[in-house]
């Protein structure tokens, strides 16, 4: 069997009954090659897809985006995995994908009450894995995780992505950790993750671009991290938070680092279009995203 695919969580559970329950703690001679590397994905921290449906203080700002906006995960559209060459050889390249169905809530009247308008959201994140099987472990048949790409957060509805990350870097006390150029960049989770603490000064920079080919929107950029007091915080290219050169195209925030994720810590670059938040009843949502895990240590 070169792919499996199953249709949602739910699926996943029922298809591999009572040995998916206990196969992560010793191996089961019915449980294949595939079988386990599947498990090991959906069960890993490191290789989940969180859904960014962290809040910020919109009060740093008194135009756009709006005056409070976040996301909920309502469902979830799926998770499959494609085993691009057959695992006997011991190490595996494999294609993950991993649906999410929610709602944009936004307000986008500056007053002092908070009336939500809603916008559908419908993202199919992917991502690619090698995993390599080692002597001597007793986990999911000895597979272990040792590199990932980037979760690569694209539309799966009917409204065409404009918006496009085009690269994001993070910085620990001045010093380059993390970057991606292209979502099919492989990071080796075991020596390339970066290793943060409470406290830590940061500063993350992401470029990114719109294909709009009848006029150039504008539209805004986002952290998701250990941020302060809340989870997003908006990117600057003005001069302020960090940024290095007003107006050259490279948004950035620089902070303290802030237990505020609930779970496996991480880092992503939000792009939003400016339509999406003009108002709050047209189904017009448009966004990309970059995420990758992070260590909290």
């Amino acid at each position: 069997m070169n792919a499996m695919r199953f249709g949602g969580a739910v699926v996943l559970v029922a298809a591999f009954g009572a040995t998916m329950l206990t196969a992560g703690c010793a191996q089961d001679p019915e449980m294949t090659d595939e079988d386990y590397i599947y498990q090991l994905l959906w069960e890993s921290s490191l290789a989940g897809m969180t859904p960014l449906d962290g809040q910020e203080d919109g009060s740093l700002r008194d135009t756009l985006p709006p005056q409070s906006w976040f996301r909920v995960q309502t469902g979830y559209g799926g998770f499959s995995i494609e085993l691009e060459n057959d695992p006997s050889s011991g190490v595996c390249t494999v294609s993950v994908e991993h649906g999410l169905i929610g709602i944009l809530y936004i307000d986008v009247v500056w007053d002092d009450t908070l009336i939500y308008g809603e916008k559908p959201v419908d993202v199919m994140r992917t991502r690619r894995a090698i995993v390599e099987r080692e002597e001597g472990s007793s986990q999911y048949g000895g597979w272990v995780l040792t590199h990932l790409t980037p979760a690569d957060y694209l539309l799966a509805g009917d409204v065409p992505q404009e918006v496009e990350i085009e690269s994001m870097r993070l910085y620990l006390e001045g010093e380059l950790v993390l970057e991606c150029t292209s979502a099919d960049v492989f990071i080796d989770v075991r020596t390339e993750l970066p290793e943060i603490s409470v406290g830590d000064l940061l500063r993350f920079e992401a470029t990114a671009s719109h294909s709009n080919p009848v006029y150039d929107p504008d539209f805004f950029l986002f952290v998701h991290g250990p941020c302060p007091v809340w989870s997003r915080h908006i990117l600057y290219d003005d001069g302020s938070f960090g940024d290095e050169v007003a107006g050259d195209g490279v948004y950035t925030y620089e902070w303290y680092a802030e237990d505020t994720i609930d779970g496996q810590w991480g880092i992503a670059a939000d792009v939003i279009d400016t339509d999406t938040f003009v108002d709050q009843t047209e189904d017009d949502y448009d966004s990309h995203a970059w995420g990758m895990p992070i260590l909290e240590i």
